[in-house]
């Protein structure tokens, strides 16, 4: 099994998807920072976000485990390459844990990761490989894809990479 470390989208959109499951058939470990902990859980929280009380629950399991990061390495990597704290520090993190994986979302951090020489995947390859390894069927993989699509404003995904992802599976 694989290490990984996440940003803040990936959990949340997994937690709103109910589905935080599929991590731990494809990592034996993630890594998230404090900082991406207060983002997702603590604010969400406050905020009285469902999503935000799933990821706590299930933060219990262990497989997530959370981890302080050096605030100057945090802020000379937001310098480096104009990215915000959060993200900064899982690549902090990815480099202190020697991770193969960064999960993340946004097209300007992935860049970043596999600059910095990470694999990253994000939540939408996390549901393909669940599918591809067995673990969600057809329909269950192409309920979340189609709940993904119609939820633009929670995953902000482009409609038409969603829909070229379900073609590909139907």
């Amino acid at each position: 099994m694989l290490l990984a470390v996440s940003d803040s989208d990936v959990l949340i959109h997994l937690s709103k998807l109910n589905r935080l499951e599929l991590l731990q058939d494809q990592f034996s470990r993630i890594y998230i920072s404090d900082v991406v902990y207060n983002e997702t859980v603590t604010q969400g929280i406050a905020l009285e976000k469902k999503d935000a009380f799933v990821l706590k629950d299930f933060l219990q399991k262990e497989l997530i485990i959370v981890k302080q990061v050096e605030k100057n390495e945090v802020t000379a990597m937001m310098k480096k390459y104009s990215i915000h704290e959060g993200e900064s520090s899982i690549i902090v993190l990815a480099k202190d844990f020697n991770v193969s994986y960064c999960l993340a979302n946004e097209n300007k951090v992935r860049i970043v990761m596999q600059t910095e020489g990470f694999h990253v995947v994000g939540t939408l390859g996390i549901i393909l490989k669940s599918y591809k390894l067995d673990r969600i069927n057809k329909k269950d993989t192409l309920n979340l894809l189609k709940y993904i699509q119609t939820h633009v404003e929670e995953f902000r995904f482009r409609p038409k990479l969603v829909s070229k992802i379900i073609d590909k599976i139907k």
